[in-house]
This record gives C-alpha cells, sequence and structure tokens, in this order.
C-alpha cells in the first residue's frame, strides 16, 4: 500500500515542477529569460529573436529589436532581457558611433545603438547622456522598435503658374525630411521633376517652364523617428 504522505508528496512535487517550467508562458513585468541562440560576450547588446523559441541573437543594423541583454553568456545559456517596450525604466547600451545627449538612438551593427539611421534600421530611444563609441549610453525608449522612417504626409500637387519652381507649404516640415516626388501628367516639354524639403515647405523644381493645372505631381515625405 502507497503511504498517502508519501503519494501527497509525489502530486505536491510534480504540481511545482510544472508550474516552475512552463513560467516562460506567462507575463512578465519588463523583462524576461530567454535563451542565448549564440555566444553574447558583452552586456547592453540589443538582441532580435531567433530562429528557435525563447532564444535570442545579437541584433544587427536591420534587426527587429526585442530587448537589451543585461547580461553575458555562451551559447545555450538563460539571459536576463529587459524588453525595451515595456521595461518601465531607462536602458544601458553600447554606443557605436560618438553620441550627445538629446540625439535620437536606433540599431547599428553588432548589437550597438547609433545616431545614425541607417536603411532598415529600428529606433531604439534617445541618448540621456554622451558617449564616446564602444562606451556604454544610458537611454531613455521613446519609440522602442518603431522603424526609424515612417511616411509623415503625401499627396498631388497640381502646378499653379507658369514657372519652372514653385512651392507647397506643409506644416512641421523640415530641411532634415526626405522627399519623393513623381510626375503623374504634365505637359509635352515636362519631363521630370526634382523636390527638396525646407522649413514649412517643399521646394518643386521642373526641367523646363510648367502650366497652370497641367502638370500634376505625387509627392510623399518620409521622416526620421
Amino acid at each position: 500500500m502507497v503511504n498517502v504522505k508519501t503519494l501527497f508528496g509525489r502530486i505536491l512535487k510534480c504540481i511545482r515542477k510544472n508550474t516552475f517550467s512552463n513560467i516562460a508562458e506567462g507575463t512578465h513585468a519588463g523583462s524576461v529569460t530567454m535563451t542565448a541562440g549564440e555566444s553574447i560576450d558583452t552586456p547592453h547588446l540589443i538582441v532580435a529573436v531567433g530562429s528557435l523559441q525563447n532564444e535570442i541573437v545579437i541584433a544587427g543594423a536591420t534587426s527587429k529589436p526585442v530587448g537589451v541583454c543585461d547580461d553575458c553568456g555562451a551559447e545555450g545559456e538563460r539571459l536576463p532581457v529587459i524588453l525595451g517596450g515595456c521595461s518601465g525604466s531607462t536602458l544601458m547600451c553600447v554606443s557605436a558611433t560618438t553620441i550627445e545627449a538629446g540625439d535620437s538612438l536606433y540599431t547599428a551593427d553588432s548589437g550597438k545603438v547609433s545616431n545614425v539611421a541607417a536603411d532598415g534600421s529600428y529606433k531604439i530611444g534617445v541618448a540621456l547622456c554622451p558617449s564616446s563609441a564602444g562606451c556604454v549610453v544610458e537611454v531613455d525608449p521613446q519609440g522602442f522598435g518603431t522603424a526609424a522612417f515612417r511616411l509623415y504626409a503625401g499627396g498631388i500637387y497640381a502646378w499653379q503658374g507658369s514657372d519652372s519652381a514653385e512651392t507647397l507649404e506643409v506644416n512641421g516640415l523640415s530641411s532634415a525630411d526626405i522627399v519623393f516626388a513623381s510626375l503623374q501628367e504634365s505637359s509635352s516639354g515636362v519631363s521630370s521633376v526634382k523636390a527638396s524639403a525646407g522649413d514649412g515647405g517643399i521646394n518643386f523644381t521642373l526641367n523646363a517652364a510648367g502650366s497652370a493645372g497641367t502638370e500634376k505631381i505625387v509627392w510623399m515625405v518620409i521622416r526620421k523617428n
């Protein structure tokens, strides 16, 4: 006959084992423990989700970031990851470039952050202090994980006069914004358009004098987050 006390102990042990072995399936407040999919030799690196379940790898410049690995360890080790989108605190990251306080920071190679937004990069936050390349910088995770560039405005502009250059007023525009423009309709002498952003507007330049109401330009403004 099985001792009741022994049986109860086995059941309790089983319950505890199952409960704690599945802890990753629950919710997490600001951080989570994940498995390193490769050797992570430096703490404070930006990490991305790996190919296996509950796995992290060092993020590249175009990797979608999931958080910051707050420790270092070998492949297969369980490491703490601060979740940038819900951490409730600042982040410590490694600088890839010289950084000034107030700079917007983006994903860079080797899990580092940069104040230069590379093509396909993601925002990490805003620097709270200056930092030299290779040093640690404190980051306010504003906009963590959002694409570095976003569509700010767009539309179709109808030419107003008979000159080759005109300006379209766009509220909040600055010279740092990127403008794309293309001719949707044009008269026979107009074959191309150039566009650039200025403070408060878009400067359009045709290759020849336009005609009011004839030239129609499709445009959009891309802004860095």
